[in-house]
């Protein structure tokens, strides 16, 4: 009987790789891909350097030299309040426009052509460093409230003053000052946190901006801004960016009145936790909905 023939696979199997053998994921091809995503964080981190040191000078420019000049031009003050707001509008613009050149973000929006249907009370949630630099890009004419810090900061003492922002001193004179833009015709961006959202979900809704739609009587403009992954955020640095580009978004809802969420016979301490509570629904359904 002939014996069963035997390969030189069988009589030599195969020995295992080497610790110096190079495995699959250190394969020169992956090194390769390691490579190129290093290289891009790091022009990103540089040209997130460059995007703030255009935004500081540019800040300076405005500060110490256009908003002086256009103080002194006849007209009254509103009437310079309004072209400021414009100035800032267009460098705002400008920046958001450099950002995404520069590859350091994109910006996706849907409905921002509401934003410019005033006047109008835009209500917003606060993820990042930027919501207030993209709403106003998308707006001609916005008054905003402002920590009164920025009244003492050189830098931004000019620009806040030109533009007629409101020094967030909070308490009544606060609110009659909202209603007061409001009424006047113009528009006016609150953030309802206070303060930039925690990592995740929002911070405490106040009531500010429940007493300003219930007495103004305007539209009440919900703006959801997102930014994925994450960055920008209170306490991180301009620096400390992810491994991927940023996206932000702007979604604009349907405006609507404060008399949509509240009746009008009720107590206006009553109508103002309502109308905070049902903002506060409408955020968390669509922020916790863009995070899941």
């Amino acid at each position: 009987m002939t014996a069963p023939s035997v390969s030189s696979q069988d009589r030599h199997p195969p020995r295992p790789a080497s610790r110096g053998r190079a495995l699959p994921h250190d394969s020169p091809r992956s090194r390769r891909v390691r490579l190129k995503v290093r290289f891009e964080h790091l022009a990103r981190k540089l040209a997130t350097g460059f995007l703030f040191a255009t935004f500081g000078s540019g800040a300076v420019i405005l500060a110490g030299l256009i908003l002086p000049i256009l103080s002194r031009l006849p007209g009254k003050g509103e009437d310079r309040e309004l072209m400021a707001q414009r100035l800032i509008h267009r460098s705002f613009r400008f920046f958001v426009r450099l950002g995404t050149l520069l590859r350091v973000f994109d910006l996706s929006e849907s409905g921002t052509q509401r934003l410019r249907e005033g006047p109008t009370l835009v209500v917003a949630n606060h993820p990042t460093l930027l919501d207030i630099v993209l709403l106003v890009s998308r707006m001609p004419q916005a008054d905003c409230v402002v920590k009164r810090e920025a009244w003492r900061n050189p830098f931004l003492r000019g620009i806040v003053a030109a533009a007629g922002y409101i020094p967030n001193d909070g308490g009544e004179a606060l609110i009659a000052e909202c209603v007061e833009r409001l009424r006047a015709g113009r528009s006016l961006i609150l953030f309802p946190e206070g303060s930039r959202s925690p990592e995740r979900g929002l911070r405490r809704f106040k009531r500010g901006a429940a007493h300003v739609a219930l007495r103004s009587g305007c539209p009440v403009t919900p703006v959801i801004v997102s930014c994925t992954p994450p960055a920008l955020k209170r306490g991180q640095p301009w620096y400390r960016i992810p491994d991927t580009k940023m996206e932000f978004s702007l979604a604009v809802g349907e405006p609507f009145h404060a008399k949509d969420l509240v009746r009008d016979d009720v107590a206006p301490v009553i109508a103002a936790r309502r109308f905070t509570d049902a903002m506060r629904a409408y955020f968390d359904a669509e922020v916790l909905h863009g995070e899941a």
